[in-house]
């Protein structure tokens, strides 16, 4: 249980604004389906800053790109995205969000000169994908790959 202040005063947006505020960042004409949690540092952690908190849940709750529905719908390619996706992390953000998680800009001096450049030879293997019309998107086809 909760303590009844928790719902009251200036500072509590209610669940109609938050989805309204969604609603406007996604540019949608539907009520989209939201669930709001307050920003917690994790058991023990002591956070230097608040920006800091912040950015670091932003990033925590970005990494789940994919809709519940696609995982349900197709298990096959819900499966393939989890194993290509495995070890990789993607951050896209747009809205309100936008300018939360930027990240410093390369300079043309950055991309000159760079530590452990590649000789720039290529081992030949390649992963292989096919478009499946019928599902509308890539899937993979091992039995295409090249491996020398």
């Amino acid at each position: 249980m909760v303590q009844p202040s928790w719902f009251k005063g200036k500072n509590y947006v209610k669940h109609e604004r938050w989805v309204e505020l969604w609603r406007d960042c996604l540019r949608v004409n539907y009520e989209p389906n939201i669930d709001i949690r307050a920003v917690k540092t994790k058991t023990g952690e002591v956070v230097a800053n608040v920006a800091e908190q912040l950015q670091s849940a932003v990033a925590e709750t970005l990494k789940y790109s994919v809709k519940p529905e696609d995982m349900a719908n197709d298990p096959e390619w819900f499966l393939e995205l989890t194993r290509q996706l495995h070890k990789r992390r993607f951050i896209s953000t747009g809205g309100a969000l936008k300018n939360v998680l930027q990240l410093d800009r390369e300079t043309n001096e950055d991309l000159v000169i760079a530590d452990d450049v590649g000789d720039g030879t290529d081992d030949g293997k390649r992963t292989a994908f096919v478009w499946d019309s019928g599902k509308r998107r890539y899937k993979r086809a091992p039995e295409k790959d090249k491996s020398d």
